[in-house]
């Protein structure tokens, strides 16, 4: 009878542990995938700080570099800047000598003349003329002295004129170490402007900072304008002269004109261009800037020296690199779509210390 009670109670109880453990599963499944969510989160916040951790160090790598570029370019720059002294003395110098050159010539001149009839009189006449030994002495001390001033005066054109060799030879040394100076200085400018475009895209992408259109841009040029680039072309060529002849940089029609004072304000020209058209440099310069630029699409500046910008926009492709110098009238790229062209067109503006000016006035009226 006890044996059955126990067997009785014994099946009663079973379903119930069956069901009561179904639950318990559940919730051990449930709180599994949490952990693993969590790990997974964990992972992912481990994973964005050491992504964070790596862009901080490359910002303070770029950093340092950008203070050992500027120490370097300052450097560079003194010693520039004694080549450049250097070359205004040395100049000076020819200047003093081609002046002596011509007061030597003067008066050699000036013994030739007199002493060429005499020096013929006497091939001719020999001694006629001569009464006395008193004066044959005084004749022949007058003629060795005119013909003693005339050797020294040979002699220091000779001497004049290896000094001015030595001096033109002192002035093309100086000119091709101040251009290697320079060269050199512009590549250490170059990778400094690049290095400050990476901190700027990294310090924005971090920060998400959301910049206008025409601060971003004076940004870009801000940081141009620090460099203080010097040109080869700067020292033939001054954009400031060449007012109302400089080239259209692209074969089109004008669309608008500079209107700053318009809503919104045109800082430039609208100009419309057939498809494939190329746009070219309007004058020598160099290129500073080829990447996308918010509101401007593919964009191209070219520095021209003594703070004179200019700004190709809309570009589908370009032909020049970062740091590249360029000819006055050389391809940069080729017109792309642009918005308020209604097709292929290209933006232009020029600038002068960062501010806008209307490029009518500079380009040739010849359109």
């Amino acid at each position: 009878m006890r044996f059955a009670f126990l067997i009785a109670l014994t099946l009663l109880l079973c379903p119930t542990s069956v069901r009561a453990a179904e639950p318990v599963d559940e919730l051990n499944e449930t709180l599994q995938q949490e952990h693993q969510r969590a790990d997974e989160k964990e992972m992912k916040v481990r994973e964005l700080t050491q992504k964070a951790g790596h862009i901080s160090t490359r910002l303070s790598d770029i950093e340092d570099d950008i203070k050992t570029l500027k120490r370097r370019i300052s450097s560079q720059e003194t010693v520039l800047n004694e080549i450049r002294k250097n070359e205004k003395k040395a100049r000076q110098d020819h200047f003093a000598l081609e002046k002596e050159k011509q007061h030597i010539a003067m008066e050699l001149s000036g013994l030739m003349q007199a002493l060429w009839p005499v020096h013929l009189q006497n091939i001719r006449a020999r001694f006629k003329g001569v009464e006395s030994w008193a004066m044959f002495d005084r004749r022949f001390n007058w003629l060795a002295g005119i013909y003693e001033a005339t050797q020294g005066k040979l002699e220091e054109a000779r001497v004049n004129s290896e000094h001015i060799a030595r001096n033109l030879e002192r002035q093309r040394l100086l000119e091709n170490e101040a251009e290697l100076q320079l060269e050199e200085i512009n590549k250490n400018k170059d990778r400094l402007l690049n290095n400050k475009y990476a901190l700027r895209k990294n310090l924005r992408t971090i920060r998400k900072q959301r910049q206008g259109l025409e601060s971003e841009l004076s940004e870009i040029l801000s940081t141009i304008q620090e460099l203080k680039y010097q040109l080869q072309s700067q020292k033939t060529k001054r954009f400031s002269l060449y007012k109302r002849t400089l080239p259209w940089p692209v074969k089109g029609r004008l669309v608008s004109g500079f209107n700053p004072k318009a809503k919104p304000p045109v800082r430039g020209l609208v100009i419309s261009a057939p498809e494939n058209s190329r746009v070219q440099s309007i004058f020598w310069g160099k290129v500073v800037h080829n990447d996308t630029l918010r509101g401007f699409g593919h964009v191209v500046i070219v520095y021209h020296g003594f703070d004179y910008y200019s700004l190709y926009a809309y570009l589908s492709e370009t032909f020049v690199r970062n740091g590249q110098e360029v000819e006055k009238d050389e391809p940069l790229g080729m017109v792309g779509y642009y918005p308020k062209a209604d097709g292929p067109g290209l933006y232009f503006e020029l600038r002068f210390h960062q501010k806008p000016i209307n490029p009518k006035l500079w380009l040739t009226s010849l359109y």
